[in-house]
């Protein structure tokens, strides 16, 4: 299994900044992918973080969209999504 890295904005309760997954994704990261799509543009393969991060900086890009668009959910949205988990 490939070791992979969040490199999105901090999500208070579900996943922080550089966070490292080995064997698959925590229960709350699944749903807020399953619920929220675009976040899988922000966990990446280890093997390719440098060029995700040069890519995180380039506007237009998947990543920096990806970025943008996490960064503009709520509190309360987050919370809506994360419910039963």
């Amino acid at each position: 299994m490939t070791n992979t890295m969040y490199i999105g904005p901090s999500i208070r309760g579900v996943v922080k900044h550089g966070a490292a997954f080995s064997g698959g994704l925590p229960a709350r990261v699944k749903k807020l992918a399953d619920a929220k799509p675009i976040i899988k543009n922000l966990i990446v393969p280890v093997s390719d973080l440098a060029d995700a991060i040069k890519r995180s900086n380039e506007e237009g890009s998947a990543v920096a969209v990806a970025y943008d668009r996490i960064s503009e959910l709520t509190e309360t949205e987050i919370k809506k999504i994360m419910e039963g988990v």
